[in-house]
């Protein structure tokens, strides 16, 4: 007998089916010359703390138990409440009839760990070899079980995931510990590799959005009237249509006294646009998430994971968790098949031709996995939420293989007084694969004209705008940051950050899902923004390396070196435990302005902290000004204009004592007066609290020359609090 240990039963049934093993047992199939059992994803798991030691560590976390760090060696347990498919999986393993088992978990670092633990606990000695395919049809189930690799093939995948368990559990235990008995006040925080990160671009974006100043711009538009109808035309001086000031504008428009221009060039040429890439997890969470307000990028995983084991009648898509928007070249003659399979029906059927093209299949930029599209076989009775993933996956691989859309562009320079006027227009001319999505395209239709042609002026005018924040993140731009580290990098570009980024296409959607759950960030609409908690922890927590997206970024890099055979599994786990021990003391030293240092203890059992009174605690961190929120008996500057607290000065601004309520606050490093090359102090905050407005000496412009400006800070309608600025020149 063979047995074959799947990760899923749906895909132990699958491959049951399959291979004729009808004899259902508990926890297993069986006949045919095959035994197919499965894991329920992770069935052992490491130990906890209070394993090691229950007298040392079983209760409270205490600061002293910390840094962490097994003195031996690490050591796994059978998860509690999946011991009963564990020891049925174990019992197969040491079956006398079973001559060797064949690893059908997912194709991935997390399917050889999963595997890897439950052999290492059920000791087992039989021979091992691994099916590796990543579509659960017949076919590949015949072509994987034709083609088994020897278990010692997948020693690099079973380090890369036995490194990552190991590092976000010396990470999470340690630094979760240290910084909620520090900087936790009575408050659980998580910290983890991916999570924090990931809440710092959030804070990040935040404070730019907060912090941004609006620039005023100015452009000219002309207004012009040909036979054949009326356009517009924006005035540009090569490439450059911008002014920074309406009198530069001014003294272009008064420079022209002509009521007539010309037609100085008129282009016409086509284009072509292809339809997008296939996708990769996180464009596909991001396209669903952009388009349905009920699918968060976790739900988007979750339907995948549904389509790929295929409910027991084979997969109906490839398997998801792939960072690739490329094809294996070898997968030709399958997405062949594929293709033909799905067209058959559609409207537009006779468009549709499969082709070997770089744009679908490019082997050098595929990384382990390749992209998402359907398998051959066409699913049936599919929820609703599934119908919706299923279908985009669908189209979009259809589309690949249509005609590109066609437009035909036009661009017309109109000449007044020596004055270049561009206009640009576009029309769909061949629709092509937008047949798929049933698009309707607006025409930039412009009238006709040829030319030489003379054009009379109905206007020209000043055009006055305003350079715009950047926008808050959302679940599609918030992946894209965390797959490139936060770099604004083309989807296209994969070789460049290969390996490089914040988590993996597995892991980003609980990230978000997690930082959510635990207080770091809310969500308005479909934008993310940082939470009170979420900031607190960004500027008082001092480990900054786990903040950094380039530091995190060369961990996953690290771990998928390690993958490939590249870095070693001692090396990374020596750094890391450097790092751990390094940073544990820093946390221990720290002295943060501002927020309490009383020593706590924390019983995860029970979720409850006890505050302990220390006698190690120095006069620091015993000063009556440690509160987290500003202390009612430092110097009050003045009334708080939206609730009348007292504001007050602490280490990093000026700040109501109802700070939480009215979010008054005015910081020292505020970014628009470090724009004149100012900051706030005790004078101008007093001025503004008492009379609206502060008048402020000696600030400095962007050209270098210093003026004095009356400065007023108050409410905007969106909420946050900024300046106005009136010169006293």
């Amino acid at each position: 007998m063979k047995l074959v240990l799947a990760e899923k039963p749906s895909v132990a049934k699958t491959i049951a089916s399959f291979l004729g093993a009808k004899t259902r047992g508990d926890g297993y199939f069986e006949g045919n010359g095959y035994i197919i059992t499965y894991a329920v994803g992770h069935l052992v798991g490491l130990y906890d703390m209070k394993d090691y030691d229950k007298d040392r560590y079983s209760g409270s976390w205490k600061m002293d138990n910390f840094p962490f760090i097994p003195a031996d060696k690490f050591k796994f347990k059978v998860d509690s409440s999946k011991k009963k498919q564990f020891d049925i999986v174990k019992k197969l393993l040491h079956r006398d009839d079973v001559e060797y088992i064949i690893n059908a978990t997912d194709n991935d670092r997390e399917g050889e760990l999963i595997s890897f633990l439950i052999f290492l606990l059920a000791k087992n000695k039989k021979p091992i070899k691994r099916i590796l395919v990543n579509e659960w049809t017949p076919e590949d189930i015949t072509r994987g079980i034709n083609n088994l690799k020897d278990d010692s093939e997948m020693r690099n995948s079973q380090a890369a995931g036995y490194t990552r368990l190991i590092t976000d559990w010396l990470i999470g235990i340690n630094f979760t510990s240290a910084a909620t008995l520090k900087y936790g006040n009575g408050k659980l925080l998580n910290i983890g590799r991916v999570i924090l990160p990931t809440v710092k671009l959030v804070y990040d974006r935040d404070m730019e959005i907060l912090n941004f100043i609006p620039k005023t711009y100015y452009e000219i538009e002309g207004n012009f009237k040909c036979d054949n109808g009326n356009y517009k035309g924006k005035y540009t001086k090569g490439k450059e249509s911008k002014f920074d000031t309406i009198e530069e504008a001014n003294e272009v428009i008064n420079s022209i006294t002509s009521k007539t221009g010309t037609i100085e060039d008129k282009k016409v040429t086509m284009s072509k646009e292809y339809a997008p890439k296939l996708f990769s997890l996180t464009s596909l969470q991001g396209y669903i998430t952009s388009k349905h307000v009920n699918f968060t990028s976790d739900k988007v995983l979750s339907v995948c994971q549904s389509l790929y084991e295929g409910k027991g009648k084979g997969g109906f898509i490839t398997y998801p968790r792939t960072d690739s928007i490329y094809l294996e070249e070898s997968l030709t003659s399958k997405v062949s098949q594929a293709l033909d399979k799905l067209k058959v029906g559609l409207e537009y059927e006779s468009k549709i031709k499969f082709s070997k093209t770089k744009r679908v299949f490019d082997s050098s930029k595929v990384d382990s996995h390749s992209a998402i599209i359907p398998t051959y076989i066409i699913p049936n009775n599919l929820s609703a939420d599934e119908l919706i993933v299923y279908n985009a996956i669908k189209d979009r691989f259809i589309a690949n293989f249509m005609p590109p859309a066609e437009y035909e562009n036009t661009e017309i320079k109109t000449n007044v007084d020596g004055h270049i006027f561009l206009t640009k227009g576009k029309v769909l001319k061949t629709k092509g694969y937008l047949e798929v999505y049933n698009k309707e395209e607006k025409d930039d239709l412009l009238p006709m004209v040829n030319n030489k042609d003379v054009v009379d002026i109905i206007d020209i005018k000043t055009l006055t705008k305003q350079t715009t924040p950047p926008k808050p993140y959302t679940e599609d731009t918030l992946l894209k940051a965390m797959k490139n580290c936060g770099k604004n990098v083309s989807e296209e570009d994969t070789a460049v950050l290969s390996g490089y980024s914040i988590g993996t296409s597995a892991t980003r959607a609980d990230v978000l899902k997690k930082i959510m759950q635990v207080g770091y960030v809310g969500k308005k609409g479909k934008s993310y923004f940082i939470s009170d908690l979420g900031k607190n922890l960004v500027e008082i927590f001092p480990v900054k390396d786990l903040f950094d997206v380039d530091y995190t970024g060369k961990l996953e890099k690290s771990l998928s070196d390690i993958q490939k055979g590249n870095f070693t599994r001692k090396e990374y786990l020596t750094n890391i435990m450097s790092f751990i021990v390094k940073n544990v003391e820093l946390i221990k030293r720290d002295r943060p302005k501002n927020i309490s240092t009383e020593n706590y203890t924390y019983n995860p059992k029970t979720k409850k902290f006890t505050k302990e009174s220390s006698k190690k605690t120095d006069s620091k961190s015993s000063n009556k000004n440690t509160s987290k929120s500003p202390n009612a008996q430092s110097e009050s500057l003045g009334k708080c204009p939206i609730c009348q607290g007292d504001v007050v000065e602490i280490g990093k601004g000026y700040i109501c004592n109802n700070y939480k309520e009215c979010k008054f606050a005015i910081w020292k490093s505020d970014k628009f007066l470090e724009y004149y090359k100012k900051k706030p102090n005790k004078t101008m905050v007093k001025s503004i609290l008492k009379n609206g407005s502060a008048k402020v000496k000696s600030l400095t412009s962007k050209q270098g020359d210093k003026f004095d400006a009356i400065l007023k800070y108050y409410k905007k309608e969106n909420g946050y609090f900024g300046w106005d600025i009136e010169r006293q020149d």
